[in-house]
């Protein structure tokens, strides 16, 4: 069995069948800097899943296998964003997986925050269109995040783990 594969068995007329589940990590981060504002990206266009074409991403993305969701999410900030922090910069936040049935496939995802003190330049990968530096205050009703971002930030505000002042 390869990484981030676990097998299933099924009983179909007497008959075991084994299908493979297909496992993978996503972690993201909410970028923070001293003006209390998150590193919004825009996704270009995304042929294998046009539902996620210009839309608002935040920097991340998937873990290779064998890597960690912390080690994963920092590189993600370099190839993304071009931002470079050490790893005690991360904070994990939230996290959450979810079977998708029609894909066979298990989805854990990981919400980190890291607050820096200045606004750093910002390059964009290939991946993203453009970027936008959001005010924190009301960001989940400016910002048209996909449900888990939506959700895993709304918790941070909820919980004071995100403050404003």
């Amino acid at each position: 069995m390869k990484p981030n594969e676990v097998w299933v068995v099924t009983e179909v007329a007497e008959v075991n069948i084994m299908q493979q589940v297909v496992a993978e990590s996503v972690a993201k981060v909410l970028l923070v800097n001293d003006k209390h504002e998150a590193l919004i990206l825009t996704v270009g266009e995304y042929e294998e899943r046009p539902d996620k074409s210009f839309k608002p991403d935040l920097p991340g993305g998937r873990v290779d296998p064998g890597e960690s969701e912390l080690i994963a999410v920092k590189r993600e900030l370099v190839e993304e964003a071009g931002i470079d922090l050490t790893t005690n910069a991360f904070q994990l936040v939230y996290a959450k997986t979810e079977f998708f049935e029609l894909e066979n496939k298990s989805v854990s995802k990981f919400l980190y925050i890291a607050h820096i003190d200045k606004t750093p330049p910002v390059t964009l990968s290939w991946e993203h269109t453009s970027y936008e530096w959001v005010p924190l205050e009301g960001i989940t009703e400016k910002v048209e995040f996909r449900p888990f971002y939506k959700e895993a930030i709304e918790y941070c505000f909820t919980s004071g783990l995100i403050n404003l002042s």
